[in-house]
């Protein structure tokens, strides 16, 4: 759907993914309470913040496990507990880290526009996608795609 609402504005997309697509000029956002999609000039948006969630209840099993490692090797009596112990645990945590999601809230004038979530990759690169649209029109030319892609190459090593 935004890629004809782009189409008929006569944009080329810098960067599209589940949260939002990014033009040189525009920003389609999906806002998360709502099945209709949101455009934004890139002028008009003030600040950029991202919101994670935390799995707290993998979180609290993969350190109860943990805990119960460390009690199996202190115990006299473990009979090999420890090793599935930590398994379970390092299991639990690799799910938290993996279950983590992003989402972006836009400041346009007096009111805040709250994207979907989506993957912490997501959230970065669009992050920087909507950055280097901004800095582009304050210089007065337009994004380059090869510095966004260097930028999503980067924060895919990083994330």
């Amino acid at each position: 759907m935004s890629s004809t609402i782009l189409s008929s504005l006569g944009e080329s997309i810098l960067h599209s993914n589940s949260l939002a697509t990014v033009t040189d000029n525009w920003i389609v956002v999906r806002p998360a309470q709502s099945c209709a999609q949101v455009v934004v000039s890139i002028e008009s948006i003030a600040t950029v913040k991202t919101f994670t969630t935390k799995q707290f209840h993998y979180l609290s099993c993969a350190f109860g496990s943990l805990i119960m490692a460390v009690a199996t090797t202190c115990s006299k009596e473990a009979d090999g507990a420890t090793l599935p112990f930590a398994l379970v645990g390092l299991i639990l945590l690799t799910g938290a880290q993996v279950t983590r999601q992003a989402a972006l809230a836009l400041q346009v004038d007096d009111d805040t526009i709250h994207t979907a979530y989506g993957t912490l990759r997501e959230a970065a690169t669009l992050v920087a996608a909507i950055r280097c649209a901004q800095d582009a029109r304050r210089r007065g030319d337009q994004a380059t795609h090869d510095f966004l892609s260097w930028v999503r190459a980067y924060i895919a090593l990083l994330v």
